[in-house]
């Protein structure tokens, strides 16, 4: 979609504002006027790290999603399985309380698909209602008869069991299921560009292809969730991960910032709300460490986010800047197949700590 941003104007800007007014952020006097000024500037950087995602201004894919989802509130609508799938907060706070009362949603991502469905089924049946999957106001009632269990704190790490488990033999990466995704898409989406025009999208391929290369010599099925030079939808990538029951997923990006002299290297796993994902963290931290080791960079450290590549995929699932892009040395870095290599072989060491693979098995 079309990036909008301070200074732009029109019918999409006010859609947006409206969305924020809707959320109770602060748009100054001006209100709902269609004009991306200060206030919305700054609501926009709230909004953004109040859900998770990079803080950047910029309403983009990942950004629009989340205002869209955020906007939802149980009772709004009738949620129930549909395709494409209901996704909002609504559906998010559905699951928490079916997962809350022990009937498990899976992951508590916003998307109402069929373990959501059985789930609240089995919620139906055992309160005496019908079974039809669906939640209108008759079982919107049950759960708030609930709810003093329902409104207790708690915090979870992911619900649904990630499938990589520890071993020490290098048989693990002739099993292993590994989807590559090469962040952004160019045609339309280059991602961010380096002061000498650089683009992020193709750098992300060359570095994702070099990794899978690495998997490839080992054994390891990959599967990369775009072509070269094609732009895939997020949840796209997600889906096709899903659908072939990939066991991995590693998403290549490289960072930007309007400041030039911005650098290091950051690696993240999925948390959003009372929620996170262990295998991701430690996965995302294992790398890192290889990163940091290998490149000698500015460490920017581990972070958990609330990206759609890591939230709505059912499998460990990480994503990785080594540099920023928009960092003049560190564009020149990138320029080096020397150290393209580096980063590859730094990720892949990585997975093979978590794996639990010996250096010397390889």
């Amino acid at each position: 979609m079309e990036l909008f941003k301070k200074g732009n104007k029109g019918k999409e800007v006010e859609d947006i504002q409206a969305k924020l007014s809707a959320l109770e952020y602060n748009l100054g006097q001006a209100g709902v006027d269609g004009i991306f000024g200060d206030y919305t500037d700054v609501a926009v950087r709230k909004f953004q790290q109040d859900r998770g995602l990079i803080v950047d201004g910029t309403v983009g894919e990942d950004t629009w999603r989340e205002l869209v989802e955020a906007t939802y509130r149980l009772g709004d609508r009738l949620l129930y399985l549909k395709v494409p799938y209901l996704r909002g907060d609504d559906v998010s706070q559905l699951q928490k309380w079916l997962n809350r009362l022990g009937f498990s949603t899976g992951a508590v991502d916003g998307i109402f698909g069929p373990t959501t469905e059985r789930a609240l089924m089995d919620f139906q049946k055992n309160v005496g209602l019908d079974s039809d999957g669906m939640l209108g106001p008759t079982t919107l009632d049950a759960f708030h008869n609930l709810r003093k269990i329902l409104h207790a704190d708690f915090k979870v790490a992911f619900p649904w069991e990630e499938k990589v488990e520890l071993t020490s033999s290098i048989a693990a990466f002739k099993d292993l299921k590994v989807v590559v995704d090469f962040g952004h898409g160019y045609p339309p989406d280059p991602g961010a560009i380096g002061p000498s025009g650089l683009k992020e999208s193709e750098i992300c391929e060359d570095l994702g292809l070099r990794f899978g290369n690495l998997l490839e010599l080992l054994g390891a099925r990959v599967v990369y969730a775009r072509e070269r030079g094609q732009f895939v939808g997020l949840s796209e990538r997600a889906n096709l991960a899903n659908k072939i029951g990939a066991d991995v997923f590693v998403s290549f990006h490289l960072n930007g910032s309007s400041n030039p002299k911005a650098e290091g290297t950051s690696t993240y796993y999925f948390a959003g709300g009372d929620q996170f994902s262990k295998e991701g963290k430690r996965l995302a931290q294992d790398i890192h460490e290889e990163l940091l080791s290998s490149l000698q960079r500015q460490d920017d450290r581990v972070h958990g986010k609330n990206f759609a590549v890591l939230r709505e995929t059912r499998m460990t699932a990480v994503l990785i800047e080594p540099v920023f892009i928009t960092n003049p040395y560190e564009e020149g870095l990138l320029k080096d197949e020397s150290f393209c290599q580096k980063i590859a072989i730094a990720v892949f060491d990585g997975l093979k700590t978590f794996l639990g693979i010996n250096t010397q098995d390889c």
